[in-house]
């Protein structure tokens, strides 16, 4: 039986969007804080990726340090009408062990890399101009 191909397999970022099958669906960004395990600093961000070919959205917990690193603490698939309570709940439980604000970012309505580009600018942030949000 041929294995589903996953978010992951489609490029090298932590999600990607073909904006055919994949498009972002729902974001959710916590403040930059810091610990004794982390004192330069980090945050959270769960970023889901609709397929829209299955119906379903897939997860991922990231954790983003100061520096720039990475770390995909975990992924998940869930059906695209659940994504949002998971997605909701996940945020609440690292929010409560760390002390963390997320804010959602609602990007189920993109359809295009310029949608997603106009969106992004609603909560702050801007692509470079070399970015598309494509997997291509």
């Amino acid at each position: 039986m041929p294995q589903t191909q996953t978010n992951a397999d489609l490029g090298p970022g932590v999600v990607n969007f073909d904006y055919e099958r994949w498009f972002p669906h729902i974001f959710w960004v916590s403040q930059w804080t810091s610990d004794d395990s982390l004192p330069d600093g980090y945050c959270y961000k769960l970023l889901s990726v609709r397929d829209e070919s299955t119906g379903r959205v897939e997860v991922v917990v990231l954790l983003t340090e100061r520096n720039g690193d990475k770390t995909d603490m975990h992924r998940f698939s869930i059906p695209t009408e659940q994504a949002r309570s998971a997605g909701q709940d996940w945020a609440a439980g690292l929010a409560k062990r760390f002390g963390l604000d997320f804010e959602e970012q609602d990007y189920s309505t993109v359809r295009t890399s310029e949608d997603f580009r106009t969106a992004t600018q609603k909560y702050g942030w801007t692509m470079k101009p070399n970015e598309t949000g494509n997997a291509s």
